[in-house]
């Protein structure tokens, strides 16, 4: 490794040319003509559209102005407490996100068939408002599949009893998604861009086309659907943004032919799942920009979902062992590889993953649903949140990024093999180097030179580095304002012009930073905020080497020109560059150095700026029990801030910011301890006893059934799929009688992956049995042989890309049953706020007044024996409204002991606790669900499916970090 002291690495950067090979420019040529519109679309190609959202192979243009599609996914029926909507949406809108993708749940919405609620957390409309007032852009994606881990794909459990496979040209289900897709679309319509903030809307989702694969008969009739789909669409009024599609790996299905969509996107989880190896990284991938080139090379590189986290499920290791797998690193490291490949529009699934509250987990997943996102479940902000801010404010910042070709991919621009370098560059010579480790198993420090091109020639870099898995863009003829940067080892954060004067911020991290901008003769460099940074003037360039200061900032101001230099580790969580409140109509949405703003560093987050006559006023929260330095880039007619309405002593420092300081003072609640709390208990399991009453239950008469021949029930003359008879979600019971003469009966259960079940006759336990987790192939089925009269059940879930797959199913063979019923949460017995996917038969309304209460009465006692008891609690908190703390519930786990549990908040469902599987011990409850300022009540079940019984020895409150907050105040939800 040669290394290069500052003196000879200054004289060697001013433009002389290195005698190794220069590349040239590979063509960037014009790819318009071979763009195919849409059948039956009005277009939204550029230059040949007149609608405010067009594209071409370049980017996204809103207004004919290039938009970086900087997005993230947000499933807002995951986060029922609606006011906590506008949180997320405004951190994710501080952190450079200027897009949010949601699906929206069909199952959720139409219970029954023929039956829409779009009330509370399943409005469209209500979503899209707070997205409009937060000023970011929407993607809607309605499916009638969306996959999302949820049940069913999210189509309805009554889908299963449809005659036609789902996703299919059949009539029937034409029929049923039909009013759900045309509904969605009127919502939408009148928030299309510029009207609104939906730029897209998504038709279907990781669909596979006709005859793909000729030995599978389910992909047949599948054009037709797409083409109903798009068509029913635009009937409704989705005719001015264009209809996307997500495949899922770039294949080109519905890219060309008769149900071509006028956009194609893809989406891609490199690292997979498997959070039990988060050290173990797979390589990073090159193919995309040669799949984009070869599927659709006229529209831009559209990642409609790649990987912001990973799924984890039953027996899993957790979501802080997900986190490790896709952590900070993970996104500076294959992000900016998107970026190299040119990617301009991306989303991140998940950025906030939220809660599989009530029922709507598929099988193979628990209640959490964090996705070890870069906003954690309890909406804290990770450090992948801070790594992200720097790459989505960088390229808002730079929009001649989109007209970047390719020009040269491998290790020849670097003075170490170790080291694999993307080439980027504009036809006005603008240069982007995208620099990582040839392999992601190369954890060790590399140290290299880079070659680099400017108008000047080719100059080598001295002195970068990088720390293992670490990435970064490395820029040349850097334009910004009126000013322009040369060249820098160090990375760009934003830039701003302020009263004339172009401000750009730099970072480095573990190494010097050497940048040249091109100044004019008589222009003299200003040194502030650092001892150690250097300039030296040669034709016309100022070159500034040195480290960035551990903390702070340096300031390097020549004529009007200022470089600001800092470490990466102090600036990522203290950066914020809101736009100043005031902007005109759709300039809300706009991120990018074209609307004004302030860069602020120093608090938690800020969501807003807004300045009023000579003050600043900034609106954000604080971590609790903190002093925070606030210190404001602004221009000069601010002489004072306030933060969340009061003012902030602040001076002006020798960098010519102002510098406050704002703090709290320990905000964690007090919380109450639920051990010396009164628990009042009852049986949550009558229906064992003989004498118990059904005449109001579903009676199971059914001979036949719709379903395909491999999904036919085993034996026996019923049909006992829950969904025939409308149960489509949660514990079911089932109830049979037979003659004195029968000797046993063979059941085959089936409730999908992890599920439960226990057995009795005559009220006497006979035994249970468990599903196997979604790693074990043969998981889903138990064979068992009982005789019996009552067996309680979990179906949890209805599999995804399966919908006709019974979950939630019994077979009777060798025994004549004279009579059998069903019980539990029918289409048409819904709570209306909570609604489908929700209700569960356990769920007592355990009477405060009649119910039993001692020593023995609560759940650290638990029951003696199989079976289910329900436990009752109530408790007040007294929290500020302007205090954000996420409380949770933490049961312990005995992996020996099989029981499991379902936590009940104040009516919702927030907890479904499996001890013998796990992971998952703790259960953020979302503020609305959870009171923060009144009485709470709290029921929880435990099911033994041991005759020894089960008790769960701690059950308590604990809090997530407190923030002094300025979101919107939450109040109470109805259940």
């Amino acid at each position: 490794m040669k290394f290069w002291s500052s003196v000879l690495g200054a004289s060697a950067l001013f433009g002389l040319r290195a005698a190794a090979e220069i590349h040239e420019r590979q063509a960037n040529s014009d790819q318009s003509s071979n763009y195919i519109p849409s059948p039956g679309s009005s277009g939204f190609y550029a230059g040949n559209s007149t609608a405010a959202v067009t594209f071409d192979q370049h980017s996204i243009l809103l207004d004919g102005k290039r938009v970086m599609i900087f997005g993230g996914e947000f499933h807002p029926w995951r986060q029922p407490s609606i006011p906590l909507w506008r949180d997320i949406l405004e951190k994710m809108k501080a952190g450079g996100y200027n897009t949010v993708s949601i699906y929206l749940h069909w199952g959720l919405t139409e219970g029954k068939r023929g039956t829409l609620n779009f009330e509370g957390h399943r409005s469209v409309t209500k979503f899209l408002d707070v997205a409009k007032e937060v000023g970011i852009l929407v993607i809607v994606r309605p499916g009638p599949y969306i996959n999302a881990e949820t049940a069913g794909g999210g189509l309805p459990g009554w889908t299963t009893n449809l005659a036609d496979r789902a996703r299919s040209n059949g009539t029937d289900f034409t029929a049923a998604w039909t009013p759900w897709i045309s509904q969605v679309s009127k919502y939408v319509a009148p928030y299309q861009y510029p009207n609104g903030p939906v730029i897209a809307m998504q038709s279907e989702n990781e669909f596979l086309s006709d005859g793909v694969e000729p030995e599978n008969p389910y992909t047949y009739g599948h054009t037709d659907y797409m083409r109903q789909i798009i068509a029913t669409m635009r009937k409704n009024g989705i005719t001015k943004i264009p209809i996307t599609y997500n495949d899922f790996w770039p294949s080109g299905r519905y890219a060309s032919g008769a149900a071509k969509v006028d956009l194609y996107g893809w989406d891609a989880y490199p690292l997979g799942f498997d959070c039990t190896n988060p050290s173990i990284w797979k390589e990073v991938d090159s193919y995309m920009d040669t799949w984009h080139q070869n599927v659709n090379p006229a529209e831009p590189l559209y990642l409609a979902e790649y990987q912001g986290g990973s799924i984890d499920f039953w027996k899993g290791s957790g979501f802080d062992a997900c986190y490790n797998l896709v952590n900070e690193q993970f996104a500076n490291v294959f992000y900016k590889n998107n970026y190299a490949a040119g990617a301009y529009l991306q989303s991140l699934y998940m950025t906030y993953g939220g809660t599989n509250w009530g029922n709507l987990a598929y099988p193979g997943v628990y209640t959490s649903y964090d996705y070890a996102a870069s906003i954690s479940e309890d909406r804290t902000l990770t450090p992948k949140f801070s790594e992200i801010k720097l790459q989505g404010l960088f390229l808002h910042a730079t929009p001649h990024y989109h007209l970047a070709g390719r020009i040269s991919t491998g290790t020849s621009l670097s003075s170490s093999q170790q080291i694999f370098t993307t080439h980027l560059a504009t036809p006005q010579g603008q240069n982007l180097y995208i620099v990582r480790q040839t392999t992601n198993n190369n954890t060790a420090r590399v140290e290299f030179d880079l070659r680099v091109n400017t108008t000047a020639g080719e100059v080598t870099l001295p002195g970068l580095a990088l720390n293992g898995r670490e990435s970064k863009i490395i820029v040349s003829e850097y334009p910004f304002g009126k000013s322009l940067l040369r060249y820098s080892t160090a990375e760009i954060a934003t830039w701003a012009t302020l009263d004339g004067e172009d401000h750009i911020l730099l970072y480095t991290s573990n190494q010097t930073t050497t940048t040249a901008l091109y100044t004019t003769p008589a222009a003299k460099p200003i040194i502030t905020g650092s001892t150690s940074i250097k300039t030296t003037s040669v034709n016309n360039t100022i070159v500034i080497s040195g480290p960035a200061p551990a903390s702070g900032l340096a300031r390097v101001t020549v004529g009007k020109t200022s470089v600001w230099i800092v470490s990466k580790s102090w600036l990522a969580p203290r950066l914020w560059q809101p736009r100043v409140s005031g902007t005109n109509g759709n300039g809300r949405y706009d991120l990018s150095p074209r609307t004004g703003s302030v860069v602020v560093f120093g608090p938690y987050l800020v969501r807003s700026a807004t300045i009023k006559g000579t003050q600043l006023a900034l609106v954000g929260d604080l971590k609790s029990g903190t002093a925070t330095e606030l210190e404001v880039l602004a221009p000069a007619i601010v002489k004072s801030v306030s933060w969340n309405g009061k003012a902030v002593p602040v001076s002006k420092t020798a960098t010519g910011t102002l510098k406050g300081s704002i703090g709290t003072k320990d905000l964690t609640p007090k919380l109450p301890n639920l051990k010396s709390l009164e628990w009042r208990c009852t049986d949550s399991l009558p229906e064992i006893a003989i004498g118990f009453d059904d005449s109001k239950w579903a009676a199971a008469t059914k001979t036949k059934t719709l379903r395909p021949a491999e999904h036919q029930p085993l034996g026996g003359k019923l049909v006992l799929y829950a969904d025939e008879y409308g149960y489509h979600q949660g514990n079911l019971l089932y109830r049979g009688r037979f003659g004195s003469g029968a000797t046993g009966v063979k059941l085959s259960v089936q409730g999908g992956f992890n599920f439960g079940f226990s057995a009795f006759l005559n009220g006497a336990f006979l035994g249970s049995g468990q599903g196997r987790p979604e790693s074990d192939p043969s998981g889903g089925t138990d064979l068992v042989n009982w005789s019996l009269i009552i067996w309680a059940s979990t179906k949890t879930g209805t599999q995804m890309t399966n919908s006709k797959h019974p979950e939630g199913s019994a077979v009777m063979s060798s025994l004549e049953v004279e009579t059998l019923h069903l019980g539990s949460s029918l289409e048409t017995l819904m709570a209306r706020t909570r609604k489908i996917l929700f209700e569960d038969p356990f769920t007592r309304v355990v009477s405060w007044n009649s119910s039993k209460t001692d020593a023995s009465c609560t759940p650290y006692v638990g029951i003696n024996k199989a079976g289910i008891k329900a436990y009752k609690t109530k408790f007040d908190l007294s929290i500020d409204q302007s205090t954000d703390v996420t409380i949770a519930f933490k049961l312990d786990r005995d992996p020996n002991s099989n029981y499991r549990a379902r936590l009940y908040v104040n009516g919702w469902q927030f907890g479904r606790h499996v001890s013998n599987l796990g992971p998952q011990t703790v259960y953020p409850i979302p503020e609305g669900i959870l009171n923060h300022r009144g009485q709470n009540d709290v029921l929880l079940t435990i099911w033994s499916l041991d005759s020894v019984g089960a008790k769960i020895p701690t059950v308590e409150l604990v809090a997530s970090p407190a923030f002094a907050s300025s979101k919107e105040v939450v109040r109470a939800l109805a259940a």
